[in-house]
């Protein structure tokens, strides 16, 4: 736990350039292995080395002989006594070196420096260095940014050889400095100090010099106590604009007053973090005449279980901060300012704040924030849009308001959404939003991320967005590209990981201003549906250079049917023919009229009409005995030619267009709103109109297979084919039905799909016609007339 603070520090305050190099390695392992030397197998190729937690005594000249490209190296959190002066010699790409919590004892005689030049990071704090005296040898190191110290004593003269150095960072260990001489941190040259307090009264002294010398200021382990703070605000000649206070345990009290002296400096910018706050008594009203340009409270607890919560919100609400943000904090509520607030950007992230945010009362709203512009309440407990709105409505100045990651849903019962009047940029993202959303949305809003939320479709009749740019949709599950009907000045169209199979081009045509489209990572379908979007938008990503397609073509894939699994759109074409029923039937039908002259030539040639001619007969006559027989037992009770099933999302094509087809050919067809007999349970209606009809036809669909019901009538029908024969149970697919796509229950419908030839429900208008005759054909028989008995008892 204490090395991986440390080793994070490492990464994140170096120089950037050393950052960006150590993420993209690959670190060596050796941390906690219980050595007691630096391992011997280290290969050439070695760049990133830990051997943290061990019990390393000596680091020797030879240890790194065989990794020449070494540029970083973490020996913390061991027994190290001894570094030999060559050890860094064969190293000359090290830039990162911790040698921290260790057993070192003179700071003034570390000569391996001599060989480490190009060091950038070098960490030897909480070691046994008795004066933190820095010898000749830290002067070689040019490139050092990041440094960090420790001892026991600390005189005005110790940091004099890196006098010559610009560091970004300088951190000094004063958790066990016992004696500090005044001015000792005035020569060093550092951006900002992170300083760990010792809790002594040598804090006040060498805050004093910090503040004089450094832009940035973090003091960590503050227990309690502000002498490191004391008049601050009466001296003059304090540099720090930027003050960190971390690891806070304090009392209340203590802590407003520790905010108050930073209120009445010269600090612009207050960051408190890991604050436990112990006694929430005796407070200090907030001083209301310095104004702070940022406040940041991160990860603050209390630790009293009874205490007056609208005291600790008031005083933040009320702190004169342009930039106020209290984040990762348990806080339920917050109030609203007792005058108009001076806060521009207001971030209350990854807290426990409701809708009920801000409110004063039932019917008062804050008033007090109107010069806000940036709200920010990502990762609450928000659960209804509209009651929100209601508490930001009059923030007038408000542009930017951020509500992802949480809870969110709106449903018109919630009432009309009010938003504020300037609002242009609005973050739903991550919330339990469907389609209703965009009824619920400010009308000025230029940039709208929803994306990762249930949309499965945008309106058309939505209010007009006339000044929206840009529209994330990511991840929601949209079937088809939006329209720009209601946007039309759209430029920037985000809808990456949706469920497009076969968008419509026509979408695209409706925005005329669109710059930008991410379509990627979509399950696009690769059958005739596509080909018009796919040429679509290839043509105008190779074309249209204005239009950049983002992540074109390596993320566009087909994933269905199996042919075209993960060819790209841009790979993707059918011919012509394929396509077009009227040119596939002249395709097909010249050739096979001319086969047929020629075989009927060949053929009555040899006399073989005749022998198809008794052929012929005898069929007929097999026929007619089949139809006889069934006619006699099994057509017995038979009232329906057919039973359907169907799921109640397709119950508009099934009574728009399959039922009047079926029936006006004089078919009857038992449909279960109309022929299920009331009274009697589900089961048992279906049980009897599977017995009674002669065929069940089963309109197969990715709603079907969600269907609990239809699993129960496939598991019906499928048993009753074992007395009415193979052909009693008929598949209609309605739309494309991949394997993965059906649950593992309904087995026995993989199971026929595979054996058995289904019908396809065609989406062109010319090939519905063949595909009504052939379904008329496989249902048509002459059933019994049933008897008024029959009808009586059915």
């Amino acid at each position: 736990m204490k090395m991986s603070g440390w080793f994070l520090t490492l990464y994140l305050t170096c120089l950037p350039s050393c950052v960006v190099l150590s993420m993209k390695r690959i670190l060596v392992n050796y941390s906690s292995q219980n050595l007691s030397s630096v391992p011997t197998d280290l290969g050439s190729s070695t760049e990133d080395l830990d051997l943290s937690l061990n019990h390393i005594q000596t680091l020797k000249r030879q240890d790194f002989h065989t990794t020449p490209r070494l540029h970083l190296l973490n020996v913390s959190w061991n027994e190290l006594q001894h570094v030999d002066v060559y050890t860094f010699n064969s190293t000359p790409a090290l830039q990162i070196l911790d040698l921290s919590h260790n057993k070192l004892q003179n700071l003034s005689g570390q000569m391996y420096l001599l060989h480490a030049g190009h060091l950038c990071f070098l960490d030897l704090s909480s070691n046994m260095f008795t004066v933190m005296a820095l010898g000749r040898e830290f002067v070689t190191l040019e490139h050092l940014r990041w440094l960090g110290l420790s001892a026991a004593r600390i005189y005005n003269t110790d940091l004099t050889n890196i006098s010559n150095l610009t560091l970004t960072t300088l951190l000094i260990n004063a958790s066990g400095t016992e004696l500090y001489e005044e001015s000792s941190l005035t020569s060093v040259r550092a951006e900002k100090a992170v300083i760990v307090l010792s809790n002594s009264q040598i804090d006040g002294q060498m805050a004093a010099d910090a503040f004089m010398s450094f832009k940035e200021l973090q003091f960590t382990n503050v227990r309690n106590e502000t002498l490191f703070l004391e008049d601050l605000h009466h001296r003059g000649s304090v540099r720090t604009v930027s003050l960190e206070i971390s690891q806070v345990e304090s009392s209340w009290e203590v802590l407003t007053v520790l905010m108050n002296t930073v209120l009445m400096s010269s600090v612009q910018r207050l960051s408190l973090s890991d604050v436990t706050i112990t006694s929430m008594r005796n407070n200090s009203d907030v001083i209301l005449e310095h104004t702070l340009d940022h406040l940041s409270v991160t990860r603050a607890s209390v630790t009293t279980f009874l205490f007056n919560q609208e005291e600790l919100y008031d005083f933040f609400i009320n702190m004169p901060a342009r930039n106020l943000s209290i984040t990762q904090t348990p806080i339920v509520h917050i109030t609203c300012p007792a005058s108009v607030s001076k806060i521009i950007v207001l971030d209350l992230s990854d807290c426990a704040l409701t809708e009920k945010v801000f409110s004063r009362g039932p019917d008062q709203e804050c008033t007090t924030l109107t010069r806000l512009d940036t709200l920010i309440l990502k990762a609450n407990n928000l659960r209804h849009l509209k009651p929100l709105t209601s508490r930001i409505h009059l923030m007038s100045s408000l542009t930017h308001a951020d509500f992802s990651q949480n809870s969110l849903t709106y449903t018109p019962e919630q009432g009309t959404c009010v938003w504020p009047p300037k609002i242009t940029r609005l973050d739903l993202s991550s919330n339990n939003f469907k389609q209703n959303i965009f009824t619920c949305l400010p009308t000025s809003v230029q940039i709208l991320h929803l994306q990762n939320n249930q949309i499965t479709t945008v309106p058309a009749d939505v209010p007009l967005l006339d000044a929206l740019s840009v529209l994330d949709l990511t991840a929601n599950r949209l079937l088809d590209l939006p329209s720009c009907l209601s946007y039309p000045n759209l430029q920037t169209l985000l809808v990456r990981s949706n469920s497009l199979h076969a968008p419509t081009p026509d979408a695209l045509r409706t925005c005329p201003r669109l710059k930008a489209l991410d379509a990627s990572r979509n399950p696009f379908i690769c059958t005739c549906a596509l080909r018009e979007f796919a040429a679509l938008v290839n043509n105008k990503a190779t074309r249209h250079p204005a239009l950049i397609l983002e992540r074109w073509p390596d993320a566009y894939v087909c994933s269905y049917p199996e042919s075209w699994s993960n060819s790209t759109l841009q790979d993707f074409h059918l011919p012509e023919v394929s396509c077009n029923a009227w040119l596939l039937s002249v395709s097909i039908l010249i050739p096979t009229i001319t086969l047929v002259i020629a075989v009927s030539l060949f053929c009555n040639k040899l006399d073989v009409p005749w022998y198809l001619k008794m052929i012929w007969k005898w069929t007929r006559a097999k026929h007619h005995a089949l139809v006889w027989q069934e006619r006699a037992e099994d057509m017995e009770g038979i009232r329906f030619h057919a039973f359907l099933s169907y799921s109640q999302k397709n119950s508009e094509w099934v009574k728009g267009q399959l039922l009047p087809k079926l029936e006006s050919g004089g078919l009857r067809v038992c449909h279960h709103e109309r022929d299920f007999v009331p009274g009697k349970t589900i089961v048992q209606n279906i049980l009897r109109c599977v017995e009674h009809s002669r065929r069940s036809i089963f309109v197969l669909s990715s709603h079907f297979v969600q269907s609990e019901w239809c699993h129960y009538e496939l598991y019906f029908a499928n048993h009753q084919k074992v007395t009415r024969g193979s052909d009693s149970i008929i598949l209609l697919l309605l739309e494309p039905l991949p394997s993965y796509l059906i649950p593992s229950k309904y087995c026995q419908l993989k199971s026929m799909m595979s054996r058995r030839t289904y019908l396809e429900w065609p989406q062109e208008g010319a090939k519905q016609t063949l595909f009504w005759v052939n379904l008329r054909a496989a249902l048509q028989a002459n059933l019994p007339v049933p008897s008024e008995r029959d009808d009586q008892t059915f």
